[in-house]
């Protein structure tokens, strides 16, 4: 039974996400999954520090004119390609249909948020690294 605590502790310190093992009549299969992530959601959105910038984005949100941007996902935002890096786009920008905007990174993958339209930036809601939620408005476009 130590063995089998002791491969349980191993496969969760690991980055392996599944792993199936047979020996001495004992059989074992361990899998990580979503719902990992899911339960460490709520753990996340709990916590004090984590309600302020979110309810403060959403009052904000409430008088957005123009095309918002939205996430199409719950991570962090980052508005340039590396901490070094001039941000993707200011206030006052120019974009084109397609053009990066910024990157929300979820799970170490980084996702490129591309403009839906030619405009200019007329907003920015969200910080580099702010925790951002699914369908939040990250900045508004005006059409060009």
């Amino acid at each position: 039974m130590d063995l089998v605590k002791e491969l349980m502790t191993a496969f969760e310190d690991s980055g392996i996400n599944k792993m199936k093992i047979e020996m001495e009549g004992i059989k074992l299969e361990l899998e990580k999954g979503p719902e990992i992530v899911q339960a460490a959601a709520p753990v996340m959105q709990a916590a004090p520090v984590m309600e302020t910038p979110v309810k403060t984005n959403k009052v904000t949100q409430e008088n957005v004119t123009g095309t918002p941007v939205k996430s199409p996902l719950v991570g962090t935002y980052y508005d340039s390609p590396s901490p070094e890096a001039q941000p993707f786009v200011k206030v006052g920008d120019h974009v084109s249909k397609g053009q990066t905007l910024c990157i929300i990174e979820a799970m170490k993958v980084m996702n490129e948020i591309k403009a839906p339209l030619d405009g200019t930036i007329k907003e920015i809601l969200v910080k580099s690294e702010d925790l951002v939620e699914y369908d939040q408005t990250l900045m508004t476009l005006e059409e060009a």
